[in-house]
């Protein structure tokens, strides 16, 4: 059954379309407001969203804008009753797979709806034989040679073949989900789904709905039945990214599910049985969170059966020369651009750089040379990062990819309030309008001392 997210502040619309998708048997979540329509998108766990474009706080297209740049793998129509060529332009511009306007009929709803549907199964059906040319669950996709990176080759046929639950640890942009879909590729579940999560995206309420699901009138909003994500892997893998993160309360929930294979949904009485292999990442020091009472000792040793360390990328720096030769011909081809090689500078200076964003900041630095470059090196110029190589101009940012800027600022807020509060995290927590939990989260996923 396809999953539908519908977004819109107006309730009358609202579920009027709920009832007409529902009725046609679709499985329909609805969102009030943007900014709740935009934490349920986020998940990925919807084929397709219609979102109205005009909100108060976030509109349709501030949606659309940043799950694109997650790479929020669903299917998006806008709907608008004040559409314009422009408006229709910039949304199908942002990745819109359709634009509509309101009021429309029940059987052009269904249409749209079913043509976004029906795109998005296609697209999976040519992704999935070009994984089957060549998988990116499979080990080939891990690049590296490095002894480090052999070991934690060496380890994941074996941890595909033993069944049980398999916690990976590695920093930031190791590669961590990389790591877990070559374990369920190579299982024998590698057929199933493979369905993952990141538990950092969403508060407890809704990370609880996502993966335990809901009876209907469990909630306000709840106006039908909808199974969680556990129930969805059911047969293949659930890989919950940043297990770290997860409220105390949810542990013991999902610890329940762990040992006794069934799920209880929210609002309901009964339980159900699930057939689900659990692989689970984390950046944090776990032992440390145990310590702090923030992290269950039953369900770490429940999730530890097997340990994949990932080496950071400064630990292995033998592999930098080919992932900058694999990620140079990737977006290249991607790009359609004619790129040789790099200046011999510049690959000096990226083999010298530490590289705290990992293979991710590679990848982003070097997709970002190969997109502005003009000639067929990339030179000085069009490869900037800070420490590494010397920026041409200075900009206040340190590139152009989003989620390298967004870590850079954390890590510059983070320790201008420390400096600030004189090292007191109580303070510096305060100063940035957030808990001393998630201060102590982002000081460990930066490595900030």
């Amino acid at each position: 059954m396809s999953r539908i997210l519908l977004i819109d502040d107006d309730p009358g619309v609202r579920d009027s379309m709920e009832r007409t998708l529902r009725a046609a048997g679709y499985g329909v979540q609805s969102a009030a407001s943007g900014e709740e329509g935009f934490e349920l998108a986020r998940g990925g766990a919807f084929d397709v969203i219609l979102s109205d474009m005009r909100m108060p706080g976030i509109s349709g297209l501030d949606i659309l804008r940043q799950l694109r740049d997650m790479r929020v793998d669903s299917a998006f129509i806008i709907m608008t009753g004040f559409g314009t060529v422009d408006t229709a332009v910039e949304a199908m511009k942002l990745g819109a797979v359709d634009f509509v306007q309101k009021p429309f009929f029940r059987d052009e709803l269904l249409m749209r709806v079913r043509s976004a549907t029906e795109r998005r199964q296609l697209a999976r059906q040519v992704d999935l034989l070009q994984r089957q040319v060549d998988p990116p669950g499979s080990l080939g996709a891990l690049i590296g040679t490095s002894p480090a990176m052999q070991r934690v080759k060496d380890l994941i046929p074996r941890a595909a073949a033993a069944g049980g639950a398999v916690l990976i640890t590695g920093e930031t942009g190791t590669g961590k989900e990389l790591v877990a879909r070559a374990i369920h590729t190579i299982s024998a579940r590698g057929s199933k789904p493979f369905v993952a999560l990141n538990c950092a995206a969403l508060n407890e309420s809704l990370l609880e709905n996502e993966l335990f699901g809901h009876a209907r009138g469990a909630f306000t909003g709840a106006a039908g039945p909808r199974a969680g994500l556990i129930e969805h892997a059911t047969g293949g893998t659930l890989f919950l990214d940043e297990i770290g993160t997860m409220p105390r309360p949810l542990q013991a929930k999902l610890l329940r599910a762990l040992e006794s294979g069934e799920v209880r949904r929210i609002g309901e009485n009964e339980t159900r049985r699930v057939d689900v292999r659990f692989l689970a990442a984390t950046n944090l020091d776990i032992q440390s969170a145990i310590d702090n009472g923030d992290f269950r000792t039953d369900l770490f040793y429940r999730l530890n059966v097997v340990c994949i360390e990932i080496p950071a990328l400064r630990e292995r720096r033998e592999d930098i020369s080919v992932l900058i030769e694999h990620f140079v011909e990737k977006h290249k081809q991607r790009t359609g651009k004619h790129v040789d090689k790099l200046d011999d500078e510049v690959v000096q200076a990226l083999l010298k750089y530490d590289w705290p964003g990992n293979v991710r900041e590679l990848e982003n630095t070097i997709e970002r040379a190969v997109v502005l470059a003009t000639g067929r090196r990339l030179t000085r110029e069009t490869v900037w990062l800070m420490g590494a190589v010397a920026p041409a101009s200075n900009t206040g940012l340190p590139s152009l990819g989003l989620h390298e800027n967004v870590e850079w600022a954390e890590r510059e807020t983070i320790r201008r309030a420390l400096e600030r509060s004189r090292g007191v995290k109580k303070d510096a927590a305060e100063l940035m309008g957030i808990s001393q939990r998630a201060l102590s989260y982002y000081l460990a996923k930066y490595r900030i001392d």
